[in-house]
């Protein structure tokens, strides 16, 4: 399991290494402006300036903040409202419509709204991030609520479950799979609006971090930042990930 370990870990480091090393060269060489894309070397180095100086945590404290406070609002409200919608058929009819018109709205569109009716700043950045991560976390909780196999809900109707039993023991726990992956698409939305947001009207946070970097032309500043940022992503996506594995471990279990 180890050799398994070390070596997928290989293949998927070996890429990156190869495109940092023509990346160096192309820079080192003048292949490319050097000035506009430094060198991964002098990227690193800013990198380990920010950590070394501190000021990297206050913007990843701010966005985090924002990321989880926004994402767990969406979380509470659209997966009972999504379980709620995929069982009941009269909240279904009611809610679908205006479920249909509101979601394809952008959500870099509706930003100004969050603006006009929230005020620049944490507000409005959250809400963005409300909005944006309650669609798939939505959508995926109606569908797996929806989709709950019919022999299932006939047999249990066959050894007298009622309306309650029925919602609670068989379709709730056939959604979970579903819903856990509509919170992994969620978050992921999430932490990619919220770096747009925090772009347009924000005083902190790494989105903030990396535009006021390129007008203060901090160049290798400014790649550094973005290159936290894709490991911020990266670590996000694998947290997302494990946690829906964790939630719908029954289901892997029981094959």
């Amino acid at each position: 399991r180890a050799k398994r370990l070390g070596s997928a870990f290989i293949l998927w480091c070996l890429p990156i290494v190869c495109f940092l090393t023509l990346w160096e060269a192309a820079s080192r060489l003048e292949l490319v402006n050097s000035q506009l894309l430094p060198p991964p070397s002098i990227v690193g180095m800013a990198i380990y300036d920010y950590f070394a100086t501190g000021e990297i945590w206050q913007h990843l404290s701010a966005s985090l903040k924002r990321g989880a406070l926004g994402f767990a609002i969406a979380s509470a409200v659209c997966v009972p409202l999504g379980v709620m919608i995929g069982w009941v058929r009269p909240v279904d009819r009611m809610l679908t419509p205006l479920i249909e018109v509101f979601r394809q709205i952008p959500s870099l569109a509706i930003f100004p709204i969050f603006l006009v009716l929230l005020g620049l700043g944490y507000k409005a950045q959250v809400g963005m991030v409300v909005w944006a991560s309650a669609w798939p976390i939505l959508l995926t909780s109606v569908s797996g609520t929806r989709e709950v196999d019919p022999r299932l809900v006939k047999a249990a109707r066959t050894l007298g479950a009622g309306p309650i039993d029925l919602f609670a023991k068989v379709a709730l726990p056939a959604a979970i799979p579903a819903i856990a992956t509509g919170l992994r698409l969620g978050g992921s939305y999430a932490f990619l609006v919220l770096i747009s947001a925090e772009m347009i009207g924000a005083n902190s946070g790494i989105g903030f971090l990396v535009l006021n970097n390129q007008y203060l032309y901090r160049i290798p500043e400014m790649y550094a930042s973005i290159v936290i940022l894709a490991i911020i992503g990266i670590l996000v996506n694998y947290m997302l990930i494990a946690g829906e594995r964790a939630i719908s471990s029954w289901r892997h279990s029981s094959h």
